[in-house]
């Protein structure tokens, strides 16, 4: 109860007041405005509908609940509809199309409605002028079609592997904002609004508290190179439009759209991996590339007729530019898709389902990364990964499914593998034990089908601290955890970790565990030792 109030009658009353506020917006809107500003949509599109942007989301949603398992346990299965490699058809096919979580989906789907209905908007369903696609189904078709093919380019031509249709959401937007600078940049704005709807929709009263979370960096988790390689698309196809057209947008219209949306989408974001949970941000850079990326695209727009005193026309040098950066990464994704990548030696002690293997890696180089293997030059690229780990030879997939540091903050995780018509789960698991001094050792389980395997076992523990002249150290072992006493000489005792309430005693000490606590006794003295962290399993 929020406030002294019930809380479904808290909730009820916030939805009624969102609902009446919208109806009295849309009433202010269609009362109080120019009803023929709706004529345009009337005329471009089937009963003013975007039927393409409509059957676009409409294949979003359903490859998400239906192939991936959206919204079931476990989650959807993520690594299976990757753009792997071009011997992975299924990857290649879906990748683009399918999506990481449900706030992946519903991101998309907003930049979709934002953007789409644009494009489709300048397309037309009843075209301008004497065309050869002129009845408005084949219009729709086409518009369509071209969305598929753009996400198809992108599975295969963008380096990594890829998921999701923001590529494609880019190649709208970048088509956009060079045809319609302007109505771009307010559908971006738009973007927020229609989040912040839909947010308040779906959870009308949020009650939150403080708490510790485990975060990383926002620009950590944007696959900019298939988010340049859209727009970059959608910028040249409009400008080839635009020479076809005849037409010209303001220069700094289109430079200004161009530098706000690169901004906002933050294409800025050239960063690296240092380790496992580690990153490096090149924000200098980015905003130089950000400044360079808004000049050319203005530049390009310019007609290609009109020459310098010296060289070719600056337009024409513009798209040459943005169209070897398209080709830069097109041969390097290319190169990506056709190269073979194998699970390496440190994949070992998986669990087997199917073609798949679930492992646990510590500081293990990236075999996807360090796949592409040039002659005379070997691997330009190499990161190190440490966590939950999936692999499957026949699909050429080696990807990272949980960090080991996201791991050790969770305590578990749950790994989803399978494909289009088949899913299994596998529950990952880790415990560990702390010394107070900071020392820590953890051991990492997976459970599937009945039956447990154990992933990893760290290197043992060694406390700082010496009671009555004696060492002690956590060791991790297929069991459990052992404990180790010892002085310089010898190890007096090596045994499992007590269970809860249980004591071992070892000479003159006293090792006792009460709860998730290791506790030491030396005649009067009594000391916290280390403490143990639960594994997700144990917390439910």
């Amino acid at each position: 109860m929020a406030l002294g109030v019930d809380d479904a009658l808290l909730e009820t009353g916030s939805l009624l007041a969102l609902v009446a506020a919208l109806a009295v917006s849309a009433a202010v809107l269609v009362w109080l405005d120019d009803g023929s500003r709706l004529d345009p949509l009337r005329e471009r599109f089937v009963l003013g509908v975007p039927w393409g942007t409509v059957t676009v989301v409409a294949g979003l949603v359903a490859v998400y609940y239906l192939l991936q398992g959206g919204g079931r346990a476990g989650g959807p299965v993520v690594q299976g509809f990757r753009s792997w490699s071009v011997w992975y058809p299924q990857g290649v096919l879906l990748s683009s199309f399918a999506h990481a979580s449900e706030s992946h989906l519903t991101g998309n789907v907003f930049g979709t409605l934002a953007f789409a209905p644009l494009v489709e908007y300048i397309w037309r369903h009843h075209p301008e002028g004497a065309t050869r696609i002129q009845h408005p189904l084949a219009r729709i078709g086409v518009f369509v079609l071209g969305v598929v093919v753009v996400g198809l380019a992108g599975a295969l031509f963008v380096p990594g592997a890829v998921i999701g249709f923001s590529g494609v959401v880019f190649a709208l937007a970048g088509f956009a904002l060079v045809v319609r600078p302007l109505t771009t940049v307010l559908a971006l704005v738009g973007i927020r609004a229609v989040r912040l709807l839909y947010r308040a929709a779906t959870d009308p009263v949020v009650l939150a508290e403080a708490r510790p979370r485990f975060v990383s960096p926002s620009w950590a988790d944007i696959a900019l190179q298939g988010h340049l390689f859209g727009a970059l698309v959608g910028i040249l196809l409009a400008v080839s439009l635009l020479r076809l057209r005849d037409r010209r947008p303001p220069l700094r219209r289109v430079f200004f759209a161009a530098l706000v949306f690169a901004v906002v989408q933050s294409l800025y974001a050239i960063y690296w991996f240092l380790g496992a949970d580690e990153f490096v941000l090149f924000q200098a850079a980015g905003a130089a590339g950000v400044l360079l990326f808004a000049t050319l695209v203005g530049v390009a727009t310019r007609p290609a007729d009109r020459r310098p005193r010296v060289g070719p026309p600056l337009a024409t040098v513009a798209v040459a530019l943005l169209a070897a950066v398209v080709a830069l990464l097109a041969v390097t994704g290319l190169a990506y898709s056709v190269v073979s990548v194998s699970p390496g030696e440190a994949v070992t002690d998986g669990v087997e389902v199917r073609d798949y293997t679930v492992a646990y890696v510590d500081d293990t180089e990236n075999q996807y990364v360090a796949a592409l293997d040039i002659p005379g030059v070997g691997s330009p690229l190499s990161a190190t990964t440490s966590g939950v780990v999936v692999t499957s030879d026949r699909r050429d997939v080696w990807g990272l499914a949980t960090s080991a540091g996201r791991l050790a903050f969770d305590g578990g995780t749950t790994v989803t593998v399978g494909g289009a018509s088949w899913r299994e789960t596998v529950s990952v698991d880790r415990t560990q034990w702390s010394f107070l001094d900071g020392n820590t050792t953890f051991r990492v389980e997976a459970f599937h089908d009945g039956e447990t395997h154990l992933l990893h076992t760290d290197t043992p523990a060694v406390s700082d601290a010496r009671v009555d002249g004696t060492n002690v150290s956590i060791s991790p072992t297929a069991e459990g955890y052992d404990l180790v006493v010892g002085d310089d000489s010898a190890t007096l005792f090596r045994g499992p970790v007590p269970a809860t309430n249980q004591t071992v005693t070892v000479g003159t000490l006293s090792f006792e565990r009460v709860e998730d606590s290791l506790l030491v006794r030396y005649g009067d003295t009594e000391l916290r030792l280390a403490e143990f962290s639960r594994s997700q399993r144990d917390r439910q």
